[in-house]
């Protein structure tokens, strides 16, 4: 097994823990976490904020790898995310859509430096989310 996808394997693990604090111990302390559709967060004080507001919106988050490319200095992956409509999301993906379930596809790349996450760049599209549920 490689190292670098046993630490993206982990990092995902904890993003789809349900807990804001568990992908600390897989990032740098100043880590950059850039999604393209959430934006830049610098350091991991602003990571679990972004990170713990999701959480309270999608508690069942799930963030799946599917498969892996390595090189020197990281790992890229693609992924499906999916979580279920709560009332706390339905004011975006509308009521009738309570209790079902979305799915999105994304890619990532992390940057690894001395074992551990020193930039994520999630790439998906912000659209795909309402078209599951059509």
């Amino acid at each position: 097994s490689d190292w670098r996808i046993d630490l993206a394997r982990d990092l995902f693990a904890a993003w789809s823990s349900g807990d804001p604090d568990a992908p600390e111990q897989f990032l740098h302390a100043d880590a950059v976490l850039y999604d393209i559709v959430g934006g830049e967060h610098q350091g991991w004080p602003a990571i679990r904020e972004f990170f713990a507001r999701g959480v309270q919106v999608w508690p069942d988050l799930v963030l799946a790898p599917e498969q892996y490319w390595t090189s020197d200095d990281g790992v890229a992956l693609s992924w499906v995310m999916s979580a279920t409509v709560t009332e706390a999301s339905a004011g975006r993906l509308g009521e009738a859509n309570v209790g079902k379930k979305w799915r999105s596809e994304g890619m990532t790349w992390l940057r690894i430096v001395e074992g551990k996450v020193a930039r994520e760049v999630d790439y998906h599209d912000s659209g795909a989310v309402a078209r599951s549920l059509a």
